[in-house]
């Protein structure tokens, strides 16, 4: 397994107060899987998400990615490990005003001091439909096209896993489509593995893995027994 997240368990807060947002939740992932989280809001998937990605810290519970016990590094390293290992997509998309598109892409590399392979970066860029806007700035860009950065930023460390936190939340319908056609086919063709979570049903029957998350538990998982 590449993912394996053994009593997954967050809990904010202490007391009267305290909320339980996850609730001892075991999953594991395959390698080259395209899975969907749906739920509710406030149903958990977000914070799974986040410590699937070592965003946040559980409360109890272990995360392992690829034989690396997360939470056993410490958070330099942890960082570094989380740069290198995931890509990470937003619904907000994240990019940094004052650089364009190439700037905004090849980001994450600069921080680890390796430079940018300008040929797989341009064939990224033509993959994503957006090689024409490579030294555009993000305020010169539409909502599908700077979520098509995003995506682009995400995979330039060539990650072994992809975490997208709605990524098409900010979109229209069409633009939605035409972005989870996008990450189908990465997934597809570069076997890269995909976790998503969405709000759109239509769009999760499109991955090969559904799982629902309801009150921190997961209630149904498509591909139980399969992975």
């Amino acid at each position: 397994m590449l993912i394996q997240a053994n009593q997954l368990t967050k809990v904010y807060g202490k007391g009267k107060n305290a909320l339980c947002a996850l609730d001892r939740v075991t999953l594991s992932v395959e390698r080259g899987a395209f899975v969907s989280v749906v739920g509710s809001s406030g149903s958990g998937k977000s914070t799974l998400l986040h410590l699937l990605g070592g965003i946040d810290r559980p409360t109890d519970g272990t995360v392992s990615i690829d034989g690396t016990d997360l939470y056993s590094l410490a958070p330099d390293p942890l960082t570094v490990f989380r740069r290198r290992y995931i890509g990470f997509v937003f619904q907000s998309y994240n990019l940094i005003p004052g650089l364009n598109v190439w700037e905004n892409i090849t980001l994450p590399l600069g921080l680890d001091r390796l430079k940018a392979d300008r040929g797989e970066i341009e064939h990224l860029l033509s993959t994503l439909g957006i090689y024409k806007r490579r030294y555009s700035m993000p305020s010169q860009l539409s909502g599908g096209q700077q979520q098509r950065v995003a995506i682009a930023r995400a995979l330039a460390t060539k990650p072994h896993i992809v975490l997208a936190d709605e990524p098409t939340g900010n979109l229209d319908s069409r633009t939605s489509l035409e972005v989870m056609l996008l990450l189908e086919r990465l997934n597809r063709e570069f076997s890269q593995t995909i976790i998503m979570i969405t709000h759109n049903e239509e769009l999760a029957q499109m991955t090969s893995r559904r799982i629902r998350i309801e009150d921190g538990r997961i209630v149904s998982d498509s591909a139980e027994g399969r992975l």
